[in-house]
């Protein structure tokens, strides 16, 4: 993992590039390499929910809106009943999921997703659809500047992972979850790879048992997230950035999905 501050527009391209071949962020001097995708930390942003809906409904996305269980959804600024599989297949997405959202922009060169972080930040995704300069970054963030999704100055830190792996990465020392939880949780698309792991996503979430230690608790930043619980475990409908950081609490044992029962055979 490497980390870079930016002040957009305040450092030159070439200075940009050097760091990233340096210290191979990207990956070589190539750039951001097809074979890979990108995840880069744009620290916090402040955006205002309600504007950044504003915005993207002007500018002809698709907008989902979740508040409890309450669900509005438009093409543009138009409302829609349109079921949300086929609102996830538009090239330009809004998802908000109360004070969360995702914002995801398909092209001919490559795909580009702002979601939750850890930690309270968020997270840019680049999935290259060919090699691409290492100028694509820039003008990332150039068109996420005018969304008012990132403000002057960025603080990046670059993951890089194949895109087509033949086994999962091992999840981050001192986190005890499930594999399919981990692999979700940095999938270049959490609603494809949830879906694919058979999972119950819910919004930005989906639904997870964390096993407790003897006389372990649930910290109380995940409280607000907890469906049912006993004293050996507890169900909730976590949000997929957080689930590594649910794993690495003192008091939990394991993270897993639920058991679901199997039909009986005839």
């Amino acid at each position: 993992m490497r980390r870079l501050t930016l002040a957009l527009g305040a450092v030159s391209l070439l200075a940009f590039s050097l760091f990233l071949v340096g210290t191979g962020a990207a990956g070589n001097d190539a750039g951001f390499l097809a074979t890979n995708y990108y995840l880069i930390s744009i620290g916090t942003v402040d955006v205002p929910i309600a504007s950044l809906i504003q915005t993207a409904q002007s500018t002809g996305y698709t907008v989902i809106v979740r508040s409890g269980a309450e669900v509005t959804s438009y093409r543009g600024d138009q409302p829609t009943d349109e079921d949300e599989a086929a609102l996830l297949d538009c090239d330009r997405l809004l998802y908000v999921d109360d004070g969360l959202y995702l914002l995801r922009v398909r092209g001919d060169d490559y795909d580009y997703t702002v979601r939750p972080g850890r930690d309270g930040t968020y997270t840019l995704v680049i999935v290259p659809h060919h090699d691409l300069p290492l100028d694509t970054l820039t003008d990332v963030l150039a068109a996420l500047q005018g969304m008012g999704v990132i403000g002057s100055e960025a603080d990046m830190e670059f993951t890089t992972y194949p895109q087509q792996a033949e086994k999962s990465p091992a999840p981050p020392a001192g986190a005890a979850i499930d594999s399919r939880l981990y692999a979700v949780e940095i999938a270049p698309d959490w609603f494809s790879a949830a879906s694919a792991a058979g999972l119950t996503r819910v919004g930005l979430r989906v639904e997870v048992v964390a096993e407790k230690l003897p006389g372990g608790t649930i910290p109380e930043d995940f409280r607000e997230y907890i469906e049912t619980e006993t004293d050996s475990l507890a169900k909730l409908l976590l949000p997929i950035s957080r689930l590594v950081e649910l794993a690495q609490s003192p008091g939990i044992g394991y993270l897993r999905p639920p058991y679901r029962p199997h039909p009986a055979v005839p």
